[in-house]
């Protein structure tokens, strides 16, 4: 997200009164004090500060359009997808408002543009994707409001841009979760000043300014969900059984491209690692976001990667990727991503029971604080261990099919399939596929249904289902 550091700030701080510390990153009231970095002495404290979220009122009987929600996902600091409320006493529910979007509401922060935390990985970011999430997590009631009188779309088509009002647990008050993140210094300037509570959230991201909170203090100051060491060296069998020692944090991992698929304008590689002494390929996403053309050429399928890059956990796919790369086809530097050879795709030959219903233990060697080591056996569940990996199944019988029919992923089938297994017992498991063409013709679902089919393509999963992901007609074999 870019950000607009306007220079209407520098004209407005003589204006504005110097107040003291808010809170420290959304914590208690601290006072900053002086870092090796920072000349400057911090701000005096001569009075409360003024708590703009709360002092600002919800007017549910104003001409903008209002919606009680549920929180569907969260993402980041300044985007969440929320469930409307059927059947709120505060709101009233039309079906007809989001049916344009699949019925839920993908909303962006109005006046609010936080630091990358999914795509790109940047200082605050996460502080402001958790501050976010504490707060609507246990909220009791949560309503979205347009700034004016209808539900307004974003330039993607996709995102209504509102404000998010929340109630915290045992109050009775609605407070203004944009102006919030704005007057804990969690958010640079988004057209703050030109919108229906301008005036507030412009005077909230002011004070926050003076008070050199979070991303406006001093240089050097340590965003603790910020990792600002050296890369990790691991390798992906290690991520995918251990991650959780790893998330949030800048790794270096190597493994062969096995895929790349889009959504919408965004792409996401595959890379795997085959460990031949377990038969198991090893894999994990790496969002590359809007590549640029230099990511393009490091990640083409068949190409041995060095990968470096942090540790997100992506919410709506409910798994592990890695995120935050850069290259340079010139000069690549020492936190670039490369190319270092050439590999196999190997599409393992897995069952839909394996993926579904087996576990997978591996015994990892752990080093104790003064050095000692010991062994500990790890178990997950298989389609864990190969989330993110290329896989072969075979004989699988499609029973029924969904086509998306709307925005990029028009045409996309998810393709529900039943195998036997060798105890006659059926096991289910879901293909989906991008939107296939053959010269130049989107593929129908008619093409499947009713047929026996081997599938190639990368372990996925969806609402906490394993699915298989295929981005080729090819890779789509019709036996009858």
């Amino acid at each position: 997200m870019k950000k607009y550091l306007k220079s209407i700030f520098a004209l407005m701080a003589a204006a504005v009164l110097v107040l003291p510390v808010f809170a420290g990153c959304g914590g208690d009231p601290v006072e900053p004090g002086p870092t090796p970095d920072d000349p400057v002495d911090p701000p005096p404290v001569v009075s409360d500060p003024v708590d703009y979220a709360g002092e600002l009122k919800l007017d549910l009987a104003s001409e903008t359009k209002k919606q009680e929600v549920t929180v569907r996902n969260f993402i980041d600091g300044d985007t969440t997808h929320f469930d409307p409320v059927t059947n709120s006493t505060l709101t009233e529910y039309n079906s007809a408002d989001f049916a344009g979007t699949d019925g839920f509401i993908k909303a962006r922060y109005i006046a609010v543009d936080t630091p990358e935390s999914t795509g790109d990985i940047e200082k605050w970011g996460k502080t402001a994707s958790k501050f976010t999430r504490g707060k609507l997590e246990k909220a009791e009631k949560i309503i979205v409001e347009s700034d004016d009188g209808r539900w307004n779309i974003d330039s993607t088509g996709e995102r209504y841009v509102l404000w998010i009002w929340y109630m915290p647990e045992g109050e009775t008050e609605f407070r203004n979760l944009n102006v919030e993140i704005l007057q804990n210094g969690l958010a640079f300037a988004s057209s703050t000043a030109q919108n229906r509570y301008g005036e507030t959230a412009f005077a909230a991201l002011n004070q926050a300014r003076d008070q050199h909170l979070c991303i406006y203090s001093p240089a050097g100051t340590v965003d603790e969900n910020f990792f600002e060491g050296d890369a990790l060296p691991v390798d992906l069998k290690q991520l995918r059984f251990r991650v959780g020692n790893y998330v949030d944090k800048k790794v270096s991992v190597d493994g062969v491209v096995v895929a790349l698929l889009a959504d919408g304008a965004f792409q996401t590689a595959y890379i795997e690692d085959y460990v031949e002494a377990d038969g198991v390929a090893y894999g994990m996403a790496v969002f590359l976001g809007t590549s640029t053309s230099a990511l393009s050429k490091v990640f083409t399928v068949g190409n041995t990667v060095h990968v470096v890059g942090t540790v997100t956990y992506y919410e709506t796919g409910d798994t592990y990727q890695i995120s935050g790369v850069h290259a340079n086809a010139i000069r690549p530097r020492e936190d670039d991503s490369v190319v270092t050879g050439t590999g196999e795709v190997h599409f393992q030959e897995l069952t839909a029971k394996q993926i579904s219903q087996d576990k997978l233990t591996m015994e990892f060697t752990v080093k104790g604080e003064e050095g000692e080591e010991t062994l500990e056996d790890v178990t997950i569940n298989f389609g864990e261990a190969v989330m993110g990996s290329s896989a072969s199944l075979t004989n699988l019988k499609v029973v029924s099919a969904y086509t998306t029919q709307k925005g990029d992923n028009t045409g996309a089938i998810s393709l529900t399939c039943e195998q036997t297994n060798a105890d006659n017992t059926k096991t289910t498991i879901i293909v989906r596929t991008l939107p296939l063409y053959e010269d130049g013709v989107l593929i129908p679902q008619s093409r499947y249904v009713g047929k026996t089919i081997n599938v190639k393509g990368i372990i996925d999963k969806y609402e906490g289902v394993y699915q298989l992901k295929v981005n080729l007609s090819a890779n789509i074999e019709i036996l009858d």
